[in-house]
């Protein structure tokens, strides 16, 4: 386990990106006909991947999987062959788009879509008889015409302008307006700059579904209500294509310079006419504990005194939240933004940090994920950078009460106190039982349960852990209701003790025991006293694994680091998922832009970043919190939300 991880950690740190480019993948020419669709019949070769097939042939992979229901297990076999289903092709020669005719389709509708005329498609299609009708499944061919046969306006030729470039159309300044296009500009961003749909722009310019922009073209805009209405406006020399991405990693945390211009950063509210007007390059650093050293010297110290050595819990937490981006970070890779993402090892303390802060290496980061210590993000915030902070493992909610910009991907503790008493609100006859430990984050915790209970509705008593018992606790239960016993500490000799106890009294009261997700590690625990006392625990984690968006998440995971992806890996990817585009919208100044009323369903389960009323401004936690109990079995079950709440 050990040397998988750091394989990963140290030389194959660019493992998505080099092992999704490796295997070479050719397009087949055997094809087939099946119930009116056409698809190409692939043989899986040494080496690929799901991804690199469907990228080779330009497909989703959500419509290959759905074409090939045995890729749902997510695995590739060589020699397996494979469905790829063909919506477009062009000829051998060039010269002819190949077409399969659908269902309901006619030769007037093709020929306006594809701007031919009766003779000249009859002509690239000799075989048709004129006087039958095309039908479904029918292969036609269309032109690939270099021009247009119209002529109004002439648009200048440079030379960077291709022969083939269609530079003439018929002009009506009533209709539309006419763009000429720039270097560097996309379909995407003149559709943002004029606010329609890519649709609406293909069908009064047909020939660019078929190739790419050409500098100095000119294509038609439809007038909205006769108004010429450019979204955004662009200031000299500024690049606004929104965004792809170019995954840049530095593991090296305090050498070399970092040469990344700073950009002017004014917060303010969110102002959705000024979105995609940002630029095309980001920077977001991923500042974690991988404890590289730590873990190389416990590697050797194994491989010398032939001792088995554990990874170290936070570098395994911080490599799969890694993994998790890298793998999401590959679906912006088609769009044109370039995102330089660097990972940074920053320890546990603040020296690391305190000496990149000084050479300058976070000046100009649009985004941070991370740190992974308290102590760590305090030390950020005190520099007042203003930029938005990720936090994927930090839950402690004074953070959000003093500082802006921090949004913590895991619900805060509050969070979880106020949806455990929810849980509780829907028991009927509900007795809701507090215990305090000895420390005081112990017994500050009891007394925000107890008010997190009063304020749902739920009566609550507190009673004292005194290091060998809860004291009282038999005459504080009752008989033929639910009693929910919240522990607020997390030592494993205390929680044992009060495992034993609880466990004593189940065959006089119905128990439920609520705690920390991370006592069920302690081995010195009797796993049959989890089920006796129906531990519940709380998560952020609720899995779809029938979902096609997670089986091909995990497929990709496994093709890039052949092992299963974990709850951070899920946590990671739906950050990326739902941050960047929100970058990629807003720029740094995104935080404003977040709606607490939006639900995000990510791979993980629901994600609802929300604004509490004790939070500083413009800071943000994910309230969704999800309740398991287990079974006999030993297997555990959703319990909160339940299915009509989800």
């Amino acid at each position: 386990m050990l040397k998988r991880i750091l394989i990963i950690l140290i030389p194959a740190i660019f493992a998505v990106y080099n092992l999704q480019a490796q295997a070479n993948v050719e397009i087949s020419e055997e094809k087939i006909l099946e119930n009116g669709q056409k698809f190409y019949l692939h043989t899986v070769q040494q080496g690929q991947t799901l991804y690199s097939i469907c990228k080779a042939y330009s497909v989703a992979e959500k419509d290959v999987i759905n074409n090939n229901p045995e890729l749902q297990s997510g695995t590739l076999s060589i020699g397996q062959v494979i469905r790829i289903p063909i919506e477009k092709e062009i000829s051998k020669d060039g010269k002819y788009i190949v077409y399969m005719v659908k269902k309901g389709e006619t030769l007037y509708s093709l020929l306006k879509r594809y701007e031919t005329t009766e003779k000249e498609f009859y002509a690239a299609n000799p075989k048709l008889n004129k006087k039958e009708s095309i039908k479904a499944g029918d292969e036609i061919y269309f032109p690939i015409k270099d021009k247009k046969p119209e002529i109004a306006v002439v648009t200048p030729k440079t030379e960077d302008t291709p022969d083939n470039t269609p530079q003439e159309q018929v002009r009506d300044d009533s209709k539309y307006i006419y763009h000429t296009v720039e270097k560097g500009e996309t379909l995407y961003k003149i559709t943002k700059q004029y606010d329609i749909t890519l649709d609406e722009l293909i069908e009064e310019n047909p020939s660019l579904a078929d190739r790419p922009l050409s500098i100095n073209e000119t294509i038609r805009i439809p007038r909205k209500n006769n108004i010429a209405r450019p979204v955004a406006s662009q200031s000299e020399g500024e690049d606004n294509n929104p965004p792809v991405v170019h995954a840049i990693t530095d593991t090296t945390p305090v050498q070399g310079n970092d040469t990344t211009q700073v950009r002017d950063y004014q917060p303010g509210t969110c102002n959705p006419d000024e979105w995609y007007t940002h630029g095309n390059e980001f920077t977001v650093a991923l500042l974690l504990s991988f404890e590289t050293g730590a873990n190389l010297r416990d590697l050797a110290n194994q491989e010398k005194r032939k001792v088995p050595q554990k990874i170290r819990t936070v570098t395994e937490r911080a490599v799969d939240f890694y993994s998790g981006c890298l793998v999401a970070l590959e679906n912006f890779k088609s769009e044109d933004v370039k995102i330089k993402f660097k990972a940074y090892d920053i320890g546990k303390d603040n020296t690391i940090l305190t000496t990149m802060v000084a050479e300058g290496k976070l000046d100009g980061v649009d985004m941070i994920i991370g740190p992974a210590y308290k102590s760590q993000v305090d030390y950020l915030n005190s520099l007042n950078m203003n930029v938005p902070m990720l936090l994927p493992f930090v839950t402690d909610e004074s953070i959000l009460k003093n500082n802006p910009y921090n949004i913590m991907l895991n619900p805060s503790k509050q969070d979880i106190r106020t949806e455990v008493a929810n849980y509780a609100s829907q028991i009927e006859g509900c007795n809701a039982i507090i215990v305090k430990g000895t420390s005081d984050d112990s017994k500050a915790s009891a007394a925000k349960y107890i008010e997190a209970m009063n304020n749902a509705g739920v009566t609550a008593t507190e009673l004292a852990f005194n290091g060998s018992s809860i004291e009282n606790i038999g005459s504080s239960l009752k008989k033929g209701v639910e009693n929910i016993i919240v522990i607020t500490f997390e030592t494993e000799m205390s929680i044992t003790r009060v495992l034993t106890q609880a466990f004593k009294l189940t065959d006089d009261y119905k128990i439920t025991l609520v705690a920390d997700p991370k006592i069920m590690n302690y081995e010195s625990i009797d796993p049959n006293y989890y089920v006796e006392v129906k531990y519940t625990y709380f998560s952020n984690i609720s899995i779809n694994y029938k979902d096609l968006k997670v089986k091909t998440f995990i497929s990709r995971f496994h093709n890039a680091f052949l092992c299963e992806p974990n709850t951070d890996a899920y946590i990671a990817a739906d950050a990326i998922n739902y941050f960047i585009p929100l970058l990629q919208k807003a720029g740094r100044d995104f935080a404003p832009c977040i709606d607490p009323d939006y639900i995000y369903e990510g791979l993980g389960g629901k994600r609802q970043f929300h604004k509490a009323s004790n939070y500083f401004d413009n800071s943000f936690s994910n309230k969704e919190v999800y309740l398991y109990t287990i079974k006999d079995d030993y297997s555990f079950t959703q319990v909160y939300p339940n299915e009509s709440q989800n």
